[in-house]
């Protein structure tokens, strides 16, 4: 059960919608709701540090909180309108610590939420995939046009035998024990057989039913790529949420997501639940 979620703030015009989705869920779970807001001091590079004098960083640093003082206020306004529990998480730290602060922070609560970054936004793109990677729960992403009102009555489950699928069902549960219909999608695999993905579709099914959640199986053919055709699928079942795992690899060890991944976080319409 979803008790206790956290979003992402930042003092930018996002952080309305990201609230709104949040309050959303939360509100669904009766759960409570923690703004999470990592304020950034200034953090020099060491070649430019003897070019500033002492006073000069310390007055950086003091504009820099200020500002923070700002922005932590109006967010507290923001919250205390919400109408769920909520709470202020500030954290004031340098520049290069940003997002091993957030992370630190985002494995202590069942769900982090935010909204789909855009695709010129590459650190909101940059924070998704680390929370996803490096966070051990759910990401739940939502388009900015679908905040106003989630329907979660529908949901499309891509499902194949690997562990970070696995991980998002688990992680889902919630929300297809709340669904009145739940379609699992297998989607062709150059090594499975229409027949096997079938097999796999019932294994999930037994063990979704048993934990009330009534499926329809829908072995699909890959046709334009696994991404493409559920994001096509959602469309054509006017689905509220698609339930997926988030797959990636790393390199020089920053995470790259795979393809499918990419291409449904770039292209949805409709809020994306992963886990890894």
């Amino acid at each position: 059960m979803i008790k206790d979620l956290c979003v992402h703030l930042d003092g930018s015009t996002g952080d309305k919608e990201r609230l709104e989705a949040a309050r959303q869920i939360a509100m669904m779970f009766d759960a409570h709701l923690s703004g999470v807001f990592v304020n950034r001091l200034p953090d020099l590079p060491a070649a430019e540090v003897y070019s500033y004098s002492a006073s000069a960083l310390d007055d950086m640093q003091r504009q820099a909180r200020e500002k923070g003082d700002r922005i932590a206020a109006t967010l507290e306004d923001m919250l205390s309108g919400l109408g769920v529990r909520h709470e202020l998480r500030r954290f004031d730290v340098l520049s290069s610590q940003w997002l091993h602060t957030f992370l630190a922070e985002a494995r202590l609560y069942d769900l982090f939420v935010s909204t789909l970054p855009q695709e010129d936004d590459h650190e909101t793109v940059t924070l998704a995939e680390s929370v996803l990677f490096g966070a051990g729960h759910s990401v739940l992403l939502v388009p900015p046009k679908c905040v106003s009102s989630l329907d979660f009555s529908t949901i499309v489950l891509g499902w194949r035998n690997t562990r970070e699928a696995a991980r998002a069902v688990g992680e889902a549960l919630p929300f297809l024990k709340r669904a009145d219909r739940v379609s699992v999608c297998m989607i062709g695999d150059d090594e499975l057989g229409r027949i096997e993905r079938v097999t796999q579709g019932n294994d999930i099914a037994r063990h979704l039913d048993r934990h009330g959640v009534s499926v329809e199986l829908n072995p699909l053919p890959e046709g334009k790529g696994v991404g493409a055709t559920l994001l096509d699928e959602a469309e054509l079942l006017n689905a509220g949420l698609i339930v997926m795992g988030g797959y990636g690899h790393t390199r020089l060890r920053e995470w790259v997501l795979g393809g499918a991944t990419r291409e449904v976080l770039r292209r949805s319409e409709v809020p994306v639940l992963m886990g890894h």
